[in-house]
């Protein structure tokens, strides 16, 4: 496989139609309906699944399909008292000047 950056590559169902994009609740396996909702539903969760769909997609890959101008980290950690955890995402890209798009695959 070759570095693909197609979104539908990335999140499953994804679709745009030149002025919106659409990712369905089902691509983001951690959201529920309720937390996607319109109304009232909850920004955290929704942000924290596309990052985690990403990240997933991201490791997924081996080392020569991952793109080269963008790199995905992920880090957990757990307070031993509370047992709470922390979820920390460091999403780096290259980017061209003095554009800052995203740089284009070697």
């Amino acid at each position: 496989m070759a570095i693909s950056r197609i979104p539908t590559d990335w999140i499953a169902s994804y679709s745009s139609n030149g002025t919106n994009i659409t990712i369905p609740i089902a691509s983001l396996s951690g959201l529920t309906v309720a937390e996607a909702a319109t109304a009232d539903g909850d920004i955290c969760n929704i942000l924290k699944e596309i990052l985690e769909t990403a990240y997933a997609k991201y490791v997924s890959l081996a080392s020569a399909d991952k793109p080269t101008k963008m790199v995905i980290a992920r880090l957990s950690t757990t307070n031993d008292v509370t047992g709470v955890v922390t979820r920390q995402f460091t999403v780096t890209f290259t980017c061209d000047s003095p554009t800052v798009n995203v740089s284009v695959e070697a």
